[in-house]
């Protein structure tokens, strides 16, 4: 049976699990970043704002179990359907969902929205730094850090990806960030990183996929949505048809 590797944090795994068994084909969650919640400044009130951004689920889920109802008092804009869908899911609809899933895609958008306005950015601690200094080009920007992607503490699917990788029963994978492509390939190392070019390799998005080629790993393909059922499409055109 082909088998289908994914970097995902283990609290999206089983709906990952549930996409890749869809194409009939056996799934295999790699864990290799682990998610950190920061604590939120209590000098931040939502209501001193004018829109807030979001860019990622992962950080839709904070936000609301810090702030909750008072999320209800400001203009939020997301990066991608499934970050707006955790809103989604407590009643809130964000205003702004950027077509293009990725930062750089959102402030496009964003940027003449808010010009003159007061804008709070909720992220990640390690994001990068365009889709901030895009939106300071036009508004009043505040950036905060909500939580902190760390190489996991626990490195069994690392462990596991490894061993089958060496044993050639790994038949692609599909990296869905650069830091996720950068702690799973600095855990197997070169050896491991030459097996990975011998297999599918699909990247989301052309961060990741510029991450990989720096790491000397070659993406055979990126879908243009950037979602993993997208990617899993990309990929069948790959598999020989049984």
């Amino acid at each position: 049976m082909v088998r289908v590797a994914v970097t995902r944090p283990w609290e999206r795994a089983a709906e990952t699990e549930k996409l890749i068994r869809k194409w009939g084909w056996e799934p295999l969650v790699v864990s290799s970043i682990e998610l950190v919640a920061l604590s939120i400044d209590p000098v931040i009130v939502l209501s001193k704002f004018d829109w807030l951004v979001v860019t990622s689920a992962a950080g839709a889920d904070l936000l609301w179990r810090h702030f909750e109802d008072d999320l209800r008092e400001v203009n939020i804009a997301v990066v991608g359907p499934r970050t707006a869908a955790v809103f989604e899911r407590h009643g809130i609809n964000p205003k702004l969902v950027a077509r293009e899933s990725r930062g750089e895609g959102l402030a496009s958008e964003l940027s003449d929205i808010v010009r003159g306005q007061r804008v709070l950015v909720a992220r990640a601690k390690k994001a990068r730094a365009k889709l901030v200094d895009m939106l300071s080009d036009a508004a009043d920007t505040t950036e905060i850090a909500i939580y902190d992607t760390i190489s996991p503490t626990d490195k069994t699917g690392l462990k596991r990806f490894k061993t089958l990788l060496e044993k050639g029963e790994i038949d692609a994978i599909i990296f869905t960030s650069s830091l996720s492509a950068r702690n799973l390939l600095n855990f197997i190392g070169e050896e491991g990183m030459s097996r990975v070019n011998e297999i599918i390799v699909c990247a989301i998005g052309p961060v990741t996929a510029r991450t990989l080629e720096e790491l000397n790993v070659k993406p055979r393909c990126m879908p243009a949505e950037y979602t993993i059922d997208a990617a899993l499409g990309e990929i069948s055109k790959y598999i020989p048809k049984e």
